[in-house]
């Protein structure tokens, strides 16, 4: 079981450690990827020193731009998508996630927070479908049309096309991990703008159809 793990990252250098600890440490993953989408504080740096391939990317692409671009890099059979803020992430969480690509021919997983803090404990029972803690085979990345311009975005439409080609999709429950909200981050009102513009792409993803866009596949 060969994992690739992608990691978006946009002003994560205080929490992106967390992350990249129990990545590295996970005997199944041969190749770590951050994609830093054009933060301003030492995001890259700090990823740098765990080894890892690092793109940085001069401008903000937003997430879907940022995963998109490092996916072009995987060189291993499966592939698991993760954010750059999760906490209490450790190495059998990622193994978790990829058993079922690896054993069971299942297309997608989707990693639902459980046990870790209430709020995000709360937005994964109400909306699990919106966890970017994912994984794929790299068959099934090779047939995904460009979805770079879809932001946050990016989980909605891949449900979404998953379900128009029949993949075998299973959730994954990850007890003990969340992730830093955006209240902590940025404070409330700038939250409230950011969650406001997160929550428009995600309704955008569900309209937008990747069926109808030109195949550009990552190598």
């Amino acid at each position: 079981m060969h994992i690739a793990v992608v990691i978006p990252a946009f002003n994560e250098e205080e929490r992106l450690p967390g992350v990249l600890e129990a990545v590295t440490s996970c005997p199944f993953v041969r190749q770590v990827i951050v994609v830093d989408d054009g933060s301003e504080d030492g995001t890259a740096k700090v990823a740098q020193k765990f080894g890892v391939k690092v793109i940085r990317l001069e401008r903000n692409l937003g997430k879907a731009g940022a995963v998109w671009i490092g996916l072009q890099e995987v060189s291993e059979p499966i592939v698991v998508l993760l954010d750059a803020d999760l906490k209490g992430l450790k190495p059998s969480h990622i193994e978790a996630l990829a058993q079922p690509v690896a054993s069971d021919g299942v297309d997608m997983t989707l990693g639902i927070f459980r046990g870790g803090r209430f709020w995000t404990d709360l937005s994964h029972l109400i909306a699990p479908w919106v966890s970017g803690q994912r994984a794929m085979p790299i068959k099934r990345i090779r047939e995904l049309p460009d979805f770079s311009d879809l932001g946050y975005g990016l989980e909605a439409a891949l449900n979404k096309f998953a379900r128009e080609h029949g993949w075998i999709v299973r959730t994954v429950v990850l007890y003990g991990v969340s992730h830093v909200m955006k209240e902590e981050k940025l404070g409330f009102l700038k939250a409230i703008r950011a969650r406001a513009g997160m929550y428009w792409e995600v309704g955008k993803g569900w309209l937008v159809s990747l069926n109808g866009r030109k195949p550009s596949s990552p190598k």
